[in-house]
């Protein structure tokens, strides 16, 4: 265990629809405009949406902000998760091409 798991909780702040932070971040395997695929201290988490820009990671800390209409949030099972872990480019290898 790390020392990052023990200071921040798993905590998702959603403000108009329109702005999220999320804590508890561990990995973003994928991202567009349309959804955001994120590994947390507590499973898979899907954000969909429309235009939606991650404005700040900071993965040591463990914490995301993301701006855009936020039209759902869904939870997915660690046994659920590996066909979709697989489906996106995860964020180094979008950022490096």
């Amino acid at each position: 265990m790390n020392g990052r798991d023990d200071l921040k909780e798993y905590k998702i702040v959603m403000t108009n629809r329109k702005n999220a932070v999320i804590e508890g971040v561990e990995n973003v395997e994928s991202f567009d405009d349309e959804e955001i695929l994120l590994e947390t201290k507590m499973g898979f988490l899907v954000l969909r949406g429309q235009n939606l820009h991650i404005v700040q990671l900071n993965l040591e800390e463990g914490s995301l902000t993301v701006e855009g209409l936020c039209k759902s949030l869904d939870f997915v099972e660690e046994k659920n998760a590996k066909g979709i872990k697989g489906r996106g480019k995860g964020i180094i290898q979008r950022i490096l091409r």
